[in-house]
Protein backbone atom coordinates (compact mmCIF):
# COMPACT_ATOMS: atom_id res chain seq x y z
CA UNK A 1 0.00 0.00 0.00
CA UNK A 2 1.24 3.48 -0.61
CA UNK A 3 1.62 5.83 2.03
CA UNK A 4 -0.56 8.54 0.16
CA UNK A 5 -3.94 6.00 0.28
CA UNK A 6 -3.68 5.76 3.97
CA UNK A 7 -5.34 7.53 6.88
CA UNK A 8 -2.47 8.64 9.25
CA UNK A 9 -2.74 10.21 12.44
CA UNK A 10 0.09 12.38 13.54
CA UNK A 11 -0.06 11.94 17.68
CA UNK A 12 1.41 13.45 21.15
CA UNK A 13 0.38 13.56 24.23
CA UNK A 14 1.63 15.54 27.09
CA UNK A 15 1.05 13.69 30.89
CA UNK A 16 1.48 14.31 34.65
CA UNK A 17 4.43 11.52 34.50
CA UNK A 18 6.32 8.88 32.43
CA UNK A 19 4.51 5.83 33.79
CA UNK A 20 0.34 5.12 33.21
CA UNK A 21 1.70 2.02 35.35
CA UNK A 22 1.87 4.35 38.17
CA UNK A 23 -1.11 6.19 37.82
CA UNK A 24 0.19 8.87 35.30
CA UNK A 25 -2.43 10.41 33.19
CA UNK A 26 -2.89 12.88 29.96
CA UNK A 27 -3.28 16.30 30.38
CA UNK A 28 -3.56 17.43 26.60
CA UNK A 29 -3.73 15.64 23.70
CA UNK A 30 -2.87 16.91 19.91
CA UNK A 31 -3.76 14.82 17.03
CA UNK A 32 -3.66 15.69 13.31
CA UNK A 33 -5.53 13.49 10.77
CA UNK A 34 -3.92 13.04 7.06
CA UNK A 35 -4.98 10.95 3.90
CA UNK A 36 -1.67 11.13 2.47
CA UNK A 37 -0.29 14.54 2.31
CA UNK A 38 -3.62 16.03 2.59
CA UNK A 39 -5.05 16.95 6.74
CA UNK A 40 -8.61 16.21 7.29
CA UNK A 41 -9.14 16.95 10.86
CA UNK A 42 -7.28 18.15 14.19
CA UNK A 43 -7.69 17.38 17.93
CA UNK A 44 -6.08 19.73 20.48
CA UNK A 45 -7.36 19.14 24.05
CA UNK A 46 -6.39 20.15 27.24
CA UNK A 47 -7.69 16.82 29.63
CA UNK A 48 -8.05 16.96 33.34
CA UNK A 49 -6.39 14.20 34.68
CA UNK A 50 -8.01 14.11 38.17
CA UNK A 51 -5.07 14.28 40.09
CA UNK A 52 -2.20 17.16 40.91
CA UNK A 53 0.01 18.00 37.78
CA UNK A 54 3.97 17.63 39.79
CA UNK A 55 6.05 20.33 39.28
CA UNK A 56 8.09 18.19 36.72
CA UNK A 57 5.58 17.76 34.60
CA UNK A 58 4.81 21.54 34.65
CA UNK A 59 8.36 22.58 33.80
CA UNK A 60 8.47 20.49 31.03
CA UNK A 61 4.84 21.62 29.15
CA UNK A 62 3.94 24.31 30.65
CA UNK A 63 0.29 22.79 32.04
CA UNK A 64 -0.58 23.79 35.49
CA UNK A 65 -3.38 22.38 37.43
CA UNK A 66 -4.93 25.71 36.83
CA UNK A 67 -5.31 25.25 32.99
CA UNK A 68 -6.60 22.26 33.20
CA UNK A 69 -9.02 22.74 36.77
CA UNK A 70 -12.38 23.45 33.98
CA UNK A 71 -10.94 21.03 31.82
CA UNK A 72 -12.88 17.66 30.98
CA UNK A 73 -11.77 14.40 31.94
CA UNK A 74 -10.31 11.99 29.69
CA UNK A 75 -13.72 9.86 30.03
CA UNK A 76 -16.02 12.57 28.32
CA UNK A 77 -13.73 12.78 25.03
CA UNK A 78 -12.72 9.11 24.55
CA UNK A 79 -15.27 8.56 22.06
CA UNK A 80 -13.95 11.44 19.98
CA UNK A 81 -9.99 10.04 19.71
CA UNK A 82 -10.95 6.69 18.75
CA UNK A 83 -12.99 7.92 15.94
CA UNK A 84 -10.19 9.65 15.23
CA UNK A 85 -7.71 6.77 15.53
CA UNK A 86 -9.80 3.95 13.89
CA UNK A 87 -7.85 2.73 10.97
CA UNK A 88 -5.36 5.01 11.53
CA UNK A 89 -1.51 4.42 11.19
CA UNK A 90 -0.31 6.44 14.14
CA UNK A 91 2.44 8.30 13.82
CA UNK A 92 4.52 9.85 16.60
CA UNK A 93 8.00 10.57 18.39
CA UNK A 94 9.09 7.61 20.35
CA UNK A 95 5.28 6.62 19.60
CA UNK A 96 5.59 4.22 21.82
CA UNK A 97 5.29 6.05 24.72
CA UNK A 98 2.17 8.10 23.59
CA UNK A 99 0.29 5.08 22.65
CA UNK A 100 0.77 3.07 26.16
CA UNK A 101 -0.87 6.57 27.52
CA UNK A 102 -3.65 6.63 24.74
CA UNK A 103 -4.38 3.22 25.17
CA UNK A 104 -4.70 3.14 28.98
CA UNK A 105 -7.32 6.44 29.02
CA UNK A 106 -8.78 4.79 26.15
CA UNK A 107 -9.38 1.24 28.17
CA UNK A 108 -10.04 3.31 31.51
CA UNK A 109 -13.06 5.30 29.24
CA UNK A 110 -14.84 1.81 28.65
CA UNK A 111 -13.92 2.75 24.87
CA UNK A 112 -12.13 0.44 22.46
CA UNK A 113 -10.26 1.09 19.14
CA UNK A 114 -8.20 -0.73 16.51
CA UNK A 115 -6.05 1.52 15.12
CA UNK A 116 -3.94 0.19 11.53
CA UNK A 117 -0.49 0.19 12.86
CA UNK A 118 2.16 2.80 14.21
CA UNK A 119 5.13 4.49 13.01
CA UNK A 120 8.06 6.04 14.80
CA UNK A 121 9.45 8.88 13.93
CA UNK A 122 12.75 9.07 16.06
CA UNK A 123 13.51 5.39 14.89
CA UNK A 124 12.98 7.24 11.17
CA UNK A 125 15.01 9.99 11.69
CA UNK A 126 17.98 7.17 13.10
CA UNK A 127 17.56 5.11 9.83
CA UNK A 128 18.49 8.06 7.43
CA UNK A 129 20.31 11.08 9.35
CA UNK A 130 23.74 11.15 11.02
CA UNK A 131 22.53 13.22 14.01
CA UNK A 132 24.50 14.36 17.32
CA UNK A 133 20.76 12.61 18.87
CA UNK A 134 17.25 12.02 17.97
CA UNK A 135 15.19 14.08 20.43
CA UNK A 136 12.46 15.83 18.83
CA UNK A 137 14.00 18.99 19.29
CA UNK A 138 17.33 17.99 17.54
CA UNK A 139 15.57 16.65 14.54
CA UNK A 140 13.47 19.06 14.05
CA UNK A 141 15.94 21.85 14.04
CA UNK A 142 18.26 19.99 11.71
CA UNK A 143 15.57 19.02 8.73
CA UNK A 144 13.49 22.27 9.28
CA UNK A 145 16.09 25.19 10.46
CA UNK A 146 13.92 27.38 12.60
CA UNK A 147 11.27 25.03 13.91
CA UNK A 148 10.93 25.12 17.38
CA UNK A 149 9.24 22.67 19.98
CA UNK A 150 7.41 23.52 22.16
CA UNK A 151 6.57 21.12 24.26
CA UNK A 152 2.77 20.69 23.93
CA UNK A 153 0.73 18.07 22.27
CA UNK A 154 -0.45 19.40 18.60
CA UNK A 155 2.97 21.19 18.24
CA UNK A 156 4.93 18.14 18.53
CA UNK A 157 2.66 16.27 16.49
CA UNK A 158 2.63 18.68 13.81
CA UNK A 159 7.00 18.17 14.27
CA UNK A 160 6.90 14.29 14.05
CA UNK A 161 4.53 15.15 10.42
CA UNK A 162 7.42 17.27 9.37
CA UNK A 163 9.57 14.18 10.11
CA UNK A 164 7.55 11.56 8.44
CA UNK A 165 7.04 13.96 5.52
CA UNK A 166 11.30 14.33 5.06
CA UNK A 167 11.39 10.36 5.28
CA UNK A 168 8.60 10.09 2.80
CA UNK A 169 10.67 12.29 0.52
CA UNK A 170 13.66 10.56 0.79
CA UNK A 171 11.97 7.28 -0.18
CA UNK A 172 10.96 8.85 -3.37
CA UNK A 173 7.65 10.73 -2.51
CA UNK A 174 4.02 10.14 -2.01
CA UNK A 175 3.23 8.64 -5.18
CA UNK A 176 6.25 5.87 -4.59
CA UNK A 177 7.07 5.29 -0.80
CA UNK A 178 5.08 2.66 0.57
CA UNK A 179 4.42 1.50 4.16
CA UNK A 180 5.97 -1.56 3.82
CA UNK A 181 9.23 0.86 3.23
CA UNK A 182 8.94 2.76 6.06
CA UNK A 183 8.24 -0.34 8.55
CA UNK A 184 11.55 -1.80 6.90
CA UNK A 185 13.64 1.12 8.44
CA UNK A 186 12.18 0.33 12.42
CA UNK A 187 14.94 -1.20 14.42
CA UNK A 188 11.76 -2.50 15.99
CA UNK A 189 7.97 -1.66 15.24
CA UNK A 190 6.01 -0.22 17.59
CA UNK A 191 2.51 -1.39 17.96
CA UNK A 192 -1.24 -0.86 19.77
CA UNK A 193 -1.24 -3.28 22.88
CA UNK A 194 -3.18 -6.31 22.75
CA UNK A 195 -6.81 -6.24 24.09
CA UNK A 196 -5.66 -6.90 28.00
CA UNK A 197 -9.16 -8.77 28.19
CA UNK A 198 -8.05 -11.83 26.72
CA UNK A 199 -6.12 -13.23 29.51
CA UNK A 200 -7.66 -12.18 32.69
CA UNK A 201 -8.37 -14.48 35.64
CA UNK A 202 -12.10 -15.21 35.50
CA UNK A 203 -12.97 -13.52 38.89
CA UNK A 204 -11.17 -10.62 37.62
CA UNK A 205 -12.65 -10.33 34.26
CA UNK A 206 -16.47 -10.58 35.90
CA UNK A 207 -16.28 -8.04 38.37
CA UNK A 208 -14.62 -6.04 35.59
CA UNK A 209 -17.76 -6.67 33.46
CA UNK A 210 -20.24 -6.34 35.61
CA UNK A 211 -18.86 -3.75 38.20
CA UNK A 212 -18.84 -5.37 41.32
CA UNK A 213 -16.42 -5.59 44.13
CA UNK A 214 -13.62 -7.84 44.69
CA UNK A 215 -11.68 -9.06 47.90
CA UNK A 216 -7.53 -9.74 46.91
CA UNK A 217 -4.48 -10.47 48.52
CA UNK A 218 -1.87 -7.82 46.87
CA UNK A 219 1.64 -8.40 47.11
CA UNK A 220 3.45 -4.88 46.48
CA UNK A 221 7.42 -4.67 45.04
CA UNK A 222 8.98 -5.43 48.26
CA UNK A 223 7.26 -8.36 48.90
CA UNK A 224 4.89 -7.84 51.72
CA UNK A 225 0.79 -8.62 51.07
CA UNK A 226 -2.32 -6.75 51.94
CA UNK A 227 -5.64 -7.76 52.05
CA UNK A 228 -7.96 -5.43 49.60
CA UNK A 229 -11.64 -4.61 48.31
CA UNK A 230 -11.46 -3.42 45.25
CA UNK A 231 -13.89 -2.22 42.67
CA UNK A 232 -12.09 -2.63 38.84
CA UNK A 233 -13.08 -0.14 36.66
CA UNK A 234 -10.75 -0.62 33.61
CA UNK A 235 -7.99 -2.88 32.83
CA UNK A 236 -4.78 -1.55 30.40
CA UNK A 237 -1.04 -3.25 29.24
CA UNK A 238 1.89 -1.44 29.89
CA UNK A 239 5.06 -2.70 28.58
CA UNK A 240 5.67 -6.56 29.93
CA UNK A 241 2.10 -6.65 32.19
CA UNK A 242 -1.26 -5.42 32.55
CA UNK A 243 -2.93 -3.25 35.27
CA UNK A 244 -5.99 -2.78 36.42
CA UNK A 245 -7.39 0.33 37.82
CA UNK A 246 -9.83 0.29 40.61
CA UNK A 247 -11.45 1.88 43.56
CA UNK A 248 -9.41 0.72 46.89
CA UNK A 249 -11.69 1.03 49.91
CA UNK A 250 -8.46 0.55 51.99
CA UNK A 251 -7.58 4.06 50.76
CA UNK A 252 -10.87 5.38 49.65
CA UNK A 253 -8.99 5.96 46.64
CA UNK A 254 -8.45 5.14 43.04
CA UNK A 255 -5.58 2.58 42.65
CA UNK A 256 -3.55 1.12 39.61
CA UNK A 257 -2.77 -2.51 40.35
CA UNK A 258 -0.75 -4.85 38.37
CA UNK A 259 -2.53 -8.24 37.50
CA UNK A 260 0.07 -10.85 38.19
CA UNK A 261 0.85 -9.29 41.50
CA UNK A 262 -3.24 -9.92 42.54
CA UNK A 263 -4.02 -12.94 44.99
CA UNK A 264 -8.15 -14.00 44.66
CA UNK A 265 -9.27 -14.74 47.96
Amino acid sequence: MLVNEAKLAYLDVETTGLSPAMGDRIVEIGIAVCHGERETARLSRLVNPQRPIPVEARQIHGISDHDVADCPPFDAIGMQVCDVLRDAWIIGHNVRFDVGFVAMEIASAGCKVTPAGCFDTCQLAAALWDLPNYQLDTVARVLSPGSVQEHRALGDALLARMVFHRTVDQLGGWSNARLADLLALHAYVPVWPDDPWRNLPATLYDALANGGELLIGYINSDGQRSTRTIRPVACFPAGRHTYVRAHCSKTGEMRTFRVDRMVFE
